[in-house]
This record gives C-alpha cells, structure tokens and sequence, in this order.
C-alpha cells in the first residue's frame, strides 16, 4: 500500500535507524538431555528415546480394529503395472488419499512407503517431473509393490476444512498462494503437530500396505519433507526394514535459520531433548541409507540446502551409534555427483534391491 501524507511526516527524523541497533540475536542451542552418551546401554537409550519421540510429536499408534478403513476409489491399468485410487477415512471429519502401485512382475516382497516433500504426490507418480523424479513409478518399474499417499496440507489435502462452509481455512501448502501455514499453526495451539499427525498416517498406511502384501515388513524412501517423515517412521515402526532417507539429517535448527525450510517439520521443544541424529538413530540396527545431491548446499537461490554443515557430522553421528551395536554395515551414505536436492532414482532402488 501506498503510504499517505499525514501530519506526521516531521518527525520521520526520529526514527532510530537499523545501523544504531545490535541485531545478532541467537537463542543460545539447548542441551540435547536425550542425546546417546558412551555410558548408557544403546537399546535401552532407544526405548527412552523412542517414547520422547512420540510425545513430543503427539503421536500413539493406537489405532483400533477397523477404525480406518480404505476403500479403493478406481483402478488403472498403466505401462508399468496397475494403480489402485484409495482413500483411507481418518475420522468422521477427514479422509485421506493414497495411490497403490503394483507391477506386472513383482520382484521382491518387501513393499515401499514412497513419501513426497513439499510439492504434490504427481511428481512421486511421474505426472510431471520435479525434484521427486517420479521415484514412486521408477520403484514400480523396478518391481516393488509401492504405496504413494498424499499428505497433509499438499494437493488436494492443501485445505483440510475445504468443505467446512464455515469460514476455516486449514491450509498449508500451495505453491503461488498466500502460505500463512494455519495447519501448522493450529495443531501447535491445540497440542498437537502436523508432523506427528501424518506420521500416523503413514503408519496406518503401512498397516494397508502388510496387510495387502501379506507382509509384515515394509520400507520407506522420501525426499526432503518426506525424509523427515521417513527418518521419524522407521524410527518409530519396527515393521519398517529398510529407509531411505533423501535431503535431510543435518541439524533441524539450520534448516530454519540458515535454508528458510517451511515449518512442517517443526516440532516444538525438540531441540531441548533430541535432534534429526538422535531420531535416525533410533532405526538401528535396521537398515538405513542417507542420500545428498552434491550440490545441494547453502545459497541464495536453494532453500532446501540439505547438505549443508551438520549434515555429514549428523551422519557420522548416526554411524557411531550403528558402530555401537556392531552393525556398521547397515548403514550408508551416497552423494549424487551433479545433483541438487532431488531423487536419485539409480540409488533408491539399487539400495532397496540389496546392491
């Protein structure tokens, strides 16, 4: 808006000016009192940590028989398999969509959890390509039985009071619009976070998916946002055997001060008890494979900035804790020559498929 002239104007030469104020301002970074410490017996520390976890999120898992059902919407026959439209009612209040993948010829068992990052679950489907690669299609062509859901606050779960007729908006993220993240706002406001409320999600998902597979394992690969996910899900559900976890790790507190992330992830207090380190930790001795782009570091145009400095001592971090169990084996870490925060599509499944 255009400032109007006002009486006023004379005494503009009052105005203290920024260059006349300290501007350095740090909240001073919090002890870890979960972090894992040489004393103490590891899996004893990740039972303590695992529960911290839970609730700092708001996150149980107690789901009753039946409480979510799906229903599969329609089918599709595809080049690479067919696809079955689902949507899982939540509660009397919201339904939730999800896109199972199956290929014409299966060649493990073990199904995957493909998590999108901020964006839309098309680029997990090869609708279009971003920075997903359309790594939930490449997992199909690959031949795993794959399990895309929609997430809270993306796409068409963007509002969750869309249909509300009472003036609510629940929203999150919509590329070209107003983002004021009320989604995120909210929860914290009535206890609760978007984070720990789609990691439920993907748990019940995860439920679908053994249950359909006959299995009672599964893996998880996502990117950015949905390596988050990834990380926070396979360290709280021991179905989950393998995780791949793509553009994330380093310290949650970098990616808010120096990358300008968008606050999904945010989790209230959790720096006082626990960083990304501490949570990745708590998948061992399962297996995990961290993956970076090379060149997705800080800078003014990347506001993912996932490999930045604390994402290699974060790892290290971890791999000591797997060193500790005496299953180094178990985990690793790929950086992508020539790629920016995006999925390696190479990596992923040669990692799932045990290469």
């Amino acid at each position: 808006m255009m400032e109007s002239e006002n009486k006023n104007n004379s005494l503009k030469h009052l105005l203290i000016p920024k260059e006349d104020l300290t501007l350095n301002y740090s909240l001073q970074p919090p002890r870890k009192t979960y972090a894992y410490r040489d004393s103490e017996e590891p899996l004893s520390w990740q039972g303590k940590c695992r529960e911290k976890l839970k609730e700092l999120i708001v996150c149980d898992f107690q789901f009753g028989p039946g409480e979510r059902p799906v229903e599969i919407h329609h089918t599709t026959a595809a080049d690479f398999g067919t696809v079955y439209s689902l949507i899982m009612r939540v509660d009397e209040t919201l339904s939730i969509p999800a896109y199972l993948l199956v290929p014409h010829v299966k060649k493990t068992d073990i199904p995957v959890i493909a998590v999108q990052g901020h964006g839309y679950v098309q680029g997990v489907l090869g609708i279009y390509d971003d920075y997903h690669h359309g790594f939930g299609v490449e997992l199909c062509r690959a031949g795993f039985v794959v399990l895309a859901p929609e997430l809270r606050g993306f796409g068409n779960l963007v509002d969750l009071a869309a249909h509300s007729g009472d003036g609510r908006r629940l929203v999150y993220y919509n590329w070209g619009e107003l983002m004021a993240y009320t989604l995120v706002t909210d929860a914290f406001l009535k206890g609760r976070t978007l984070i720990g409320d789609t990691t439920q999600d993907l748990y019940a998902w995860g439920s679908c998916l053994c249950d359909y597979t006959h299995q009672q394992q599964y893996s998880v690969a996502g990117i950015s946002y949905g390596g988050d996910l990834a990380l926070i899900l396979a360290a709280l559900d021991t179905r989950v055997v393998k995780t791949f976890a793509s553009g994330t790790l380093g310290s949650m507190s970098t990616i808010f001060e120096k990358c300008y992330n968008a606050p999904a992830h945010c989790v209230p207090n959790l720096l006082n008890y626990m960083d990304r380190q501490e949570i990745a930790s708590c998948i061992a001795p399962r297996s995990l494979c961290v993956h970076y782009g090379e060149l997705d570091v800080p800078s003014p145009e990347n506001s993912s900035a996932a490999y930045n400095e604390t994402a290699i001592p974060a790892f290290n971090a971890v791999r000591d804790f797997y060193d500790k169990l005496g299953v180094s084996d178990n985990i690793r870490l790929v950086i992508s020559p020539n790629m920016k925060h995006e999925m390696d599509n190479v990596a992923l499944t040669g990692y799932l498929h045990g290469e």
